[in-house]
């Protein structure tokens, strides 16, 4: 999973790295503004976490977050739907999270022979 710049003309774009600018949503730059999201961890402590990919892997959908207040560290959640909308929800079982660090290390490694 590859963070991209923006590149986009917009001239008030401010071309940073995560193409942050207020503007780019709509300068058709094509780039998105990151997802980035509080959550609560396991002792109520709030954390700003950026999702940076997402994948489906048979009938459920999950979503790899960083944390952005801990370099470094990345999380993988399903994400189920709800009538309020979607939702991070952990993965607790230690064989399906190694199923899904497979998979994702096989998603980025034919994404990066591309």
């Amino acid at each position: 999973m590859e963070e991209k710049k923006c590149t986009c003309e917009h001239e008030n774009c401010t071309h940073d790295e995560n193409c942050a600018c207020t503007d780019c949503v709509d300068c058709g730059c094509g780039q998105e503004k990151p997802m980035i999201i509080e959550m609560e961890d396991e002792n109520g402590q709030k954390v700003k976490v950026q999702v940076v990919g997402t994948f489906d892997d048979g009938d459920k959908s999950y979503a790899v977050v960083d944390d952005l207040d801990n370099e470094g560290n990345s999380y993988i959640f399903e994400v189920q739907s709800t009538d309020e909308g979607d939702m991070l929800v952990s993965i607790d079982d230690e064989k399906e999270f190694d199923r899904l660090c497979k998979v994702i290390e096989k998603l980025v490694s034919e994404n990066v022979e591309k």
